[in-house]
């Protein structure tokens, strides 16, 4: 649990394939706050798919395979940078945080990040937020209202019931004892399907893609048609955090995440069983709301870079022609995804990016008595 965010990820946790420094971040090492010489930082943030969790349909997939941090999007863009600009040394930081959403990240970055002296911060967000904005039943949408794990968060830092007690004991077992925590991850692959959709009416229905509007009950169609208005949330707070980025002298990088059901990479066997096998759980209403959503998000996110003058991609795209496994579930990527990834975060990066990255030169504003110019 973290005052700031919510929640963070746990510093120095180790697994076999995971590790996590000192700071929370899955880095390899140390990081220090003061920024070596010659040396330009970039952070990654977004939700699991950019940390790399391993794929949840594990059932599904005989070729399971867990993602390790030499796996991850960070490590290969960091490869990249130092062998094509090998005058500078590069630091690239997976920051990610599993089902982190974009007003997570501005928390991150100001009580956190920020002491670093990041270069460049690139998001890779979009499920996570989609999703809050699918599952919302308020007008307008309210992210903090309706961030995740409220009772977790309440359970322990304000215990007044034996749940609480409960909730506590079982986060020091699992903070303690690996059988313990590998029981309760198991019992939490049983839950954590019910969570996907969002929307328990409308799930076990498969839907047939595309989805017609007709095709929803109309107390599900109203429903649709008022969170559909609410796509502007996500470029809002996108233009939030590159502002706030600005002030500070840190460049932004913006990229929406793939969708397996979105997709049109061509389908290994596997990948289209966890398209039925998303389908159903989506049920037609939230197979209707990202068919919808994402293309509103990055039609939004498209102009609004060009008229605030930051990097965007879309990366729907990625697999377009990629005949191997990419997708390790709905949304969670295979360690050669991670490596396409990063090949096209990389080609994206404008030479004026990069050059601005390697003069090391930060544009702060110019602040006087009456507030920043």
């Amino acid at each position: 649990m973290d005052r700031w965010t919510a929640w963070r990820n746990m510093p120095g946790y180790e697994r076999i394939d995971i590790h996590h420094n000192s700071q929370g971040f899955r880095h390899d090492t140390e990081l220090t706050v003061e920024k070596p010489p010659n040396t330009v930082r970039i952070f990654l943030l977004g939700g699991s798919a950019a940390y790399g969790r391993e794929g949840f349909y594990t059932d599904l997939d005989p070729g399971w395979t867990r993602v390790y941090n030499r796996d991850l999007i960070d490590a290969h863009l960091q490869k990249m940078l130092q062998e094509h600009h090998p005058e500078r040394q590069w630091e690239v930081i997976n920051a990610a945080t599993s089902e982190f959403r974009m007003h997570q990240h501005l928390a991150l970055i100001e009580a956190e990040l920020l002491r670093y002296k990041p270069d460049l911060i690139i998001f890779m967000d979009g499920h996570n937020d989609m999703s809050g904005i699918i599952a919302s039943t308020t007008v307008p949408y309210d992210a903090y209202a309706q961030t995740p794990h409220e009772l977790e968060f309440y359970s322990a830092v304000y215990p007044r019931s034996l749940r609480s007690w409960l909730f506590i004991n079982a986060s020091w077992l699992r903070n303690n004892s690996a059988l313990f925590a590998a029981l309760q991850r198991r019992v939490r692959q049983h839950r954590r399907e019910e969570a996907i959709g969002g929307v328990p009416d409308a799930r076990g229905k498969p839907a047939h893609i595309p989805v017609l509007e007709e095709d929803l009950s109309p107390a599900l169609r109203q429903r649709a048609n008022e969170n559909l208005t609410q796509a502007g949330y996500y470029v809002q707070m996108a233009e939030r955090l590159q502002k706030m980025l600005s002030y500070e002298g840190v460049e932004a990088m913006f990229s929406l995440q793939p969708e397996l059901i979105l997709s049109d990479k061509p389908l290994t066997p596997v990948e289209a069983r966890f398209v039925e096998h998303t389908k159903t759980i989506y049920g037609p209403y939230v197979t209707y709301m990202y068919e919808n959503l994402r293309p509103r998000i990055s039609r939004d996110m498209t102009e609004s870079s060009a008229r605030n003058h930051y990097v965007y991609v879309d990366l729907g795209d990625t697999f377009r022609d990629v005949k191997e496994k990419a997708f390790s579930d709905y949304c969670h990527l295979t360690p050669l995804a991670n490596q396409l990834i990063a090949q096209r975060l990389f080609s994206t990066m404008s030479r004026e990016l990069i050059a601005k990255l390697e003069s090391g030169k930060r544009s702060l504003p110019m602040v006087t008595a009456t507030g920043p110019h």
